[in-house]
């Protein structure tokens, strides 16, 4: 193997595969800063690694390695006296705090099943829990509270932008199926005053929603509805949204949730599908790559093309007029669809 790098030279090949293979101690630095609250902390200035220790409960020593490594992973920074602080990185953790909760608590188990899931096919997650993914989220609490905070902090994001590319303006009523804590649902209501919402989702989630919702201010123009999604929907509404529902699902149930869509919908009904639309190659949309190995891990689901989703919605009775991107990072679309 070729020498260790210095900071100020890229690293050579092996060197960088290393780093990768360490990626499990990566997850695990940034987990546990997450659940200690060490960012929070150091959001009014740097702190020396004792006070931080002092401050969080936990042995000083085994922290300040902790610390250090995410010094390394440019999540802080580390003064010669002992102190640290938050990079612009690192700034970040409070607001994907759920991200990195459920990441270290749920997923990081369930990786370790890729390997059987590319062997065997299926999704990883059950091959280590025991248990479908949404069913572990209905028996563990904590983790569905983890879970639906990484949603939510991933939604506030996305809303924004699926908002600036589309027009929700004329529309009446709104459907948001499968909608979580209403994250989206909420965006869209204050940007069309004259619109009224329903959000349908597990009965788990509306409590949730329903906070959120009052919260956002907009819970007096919302009907919660708590339903399988899979089997029937609210009738006669002027749109339905699917946003980041289909990924989760694969080709059956995916056409199970459309053609549900689609017997709500009336003739004049749009259907908007809120999705990564895969890439040709991979380097064009990295986001998209990484959530589409998520829905193998977590469901033996997947992420779709432009030419994968203009089929499904074809097999339901729905015809794709047109393919909005947004500004997110994640490479979303929008894709209208409206009944044959």
């Amino acid at each position: 193997m070729s020498e260790r790098p210095t900071d100020t030279e890229p690293p050579a090949p092996p060197w960088r595969l290393l780093h990768l293979m360490d990626g499990f101690v990566t997850t695990q630095l940034i987990y546990a800063a997450a659940k200690l609250g060490i960012a929070e902390l150091l959001a009014a200035g740097a702190r020396h690694g004792d006070e931080i220790a002092a401050a969080v409960g936990v042995a000083p020593g085994p922290l300040r390695r902790v610390l250090r490594g995410l010094v390394v992973e440019d999540v802080l920074t580390e003064g010669a006296d002992g102190h640290f602080a938050l990079t612009p990185i690192g700034e970040s953790l409070p607001a994907l705090r759920g991200a990195a909760l459920v990441r270290g608590e749920v997923y990081y188990q369930g990786a370790a099943a890729l390997l059987d899931s590319v062997r065997a096919g299926g999704p990883a997650f059950p091959r280590v829990y025991g248990e479908t993914f949404f069913d572990h989220l209905d028996h563990h609490a904590d983790h569905q509270a983890a879970f639906e905070a990484s949603m939510a902090g991933r939604a506030a994001q996305e809303a924004e932008d699926v908002v600036a590319a589309y027009d929700f303006g004329g529309l009446g009523r709104l459907v948001d199926v499968g909608g979580g804590r209403g994250v989206l649902l909420a965006t869209i209501l204050r940007a069309a005053p004259a619109l009224v919402g329903t959000l349908v989702d597990r009965e788990a989630v509306i409590p949730m929603a329903h906070q959120h919702l009052e919260t956002a201010g907009v819970a007096d123009r919302v009907e919660l509805v708590a339903g399988d999604f899979l089997a029937a929907l609210p009738a006669g509404a002027d749109a339905y949204v699917l946003s980041r529902v289909l990924h989760d699902w694969d080709d059956d149930d995916a056409a199970r949730i459309l053609t549900a869509c689609r017997r709500a919908m009336t003739a004049t009904s749009r259907l908007l599908v809120v999705e990564a639309v895969l890439p040709e190659r991979a380097r064009d949309a990295p986001a998209a790559i990484r959530m589409d190995l998520h829905m193998l891990l977590l469901f033996g689901a997947r992420e779709r093309s432009e030419a994968e989703f203009r089929h499904l919605l074809g097999a339901a009775g729905l015809e794709v007029g047109q393919v909005v991107p947004t500004g997110s990072p994640a490479g979303l679309s929008i894709i209208e669809a409206t009944p044959r």
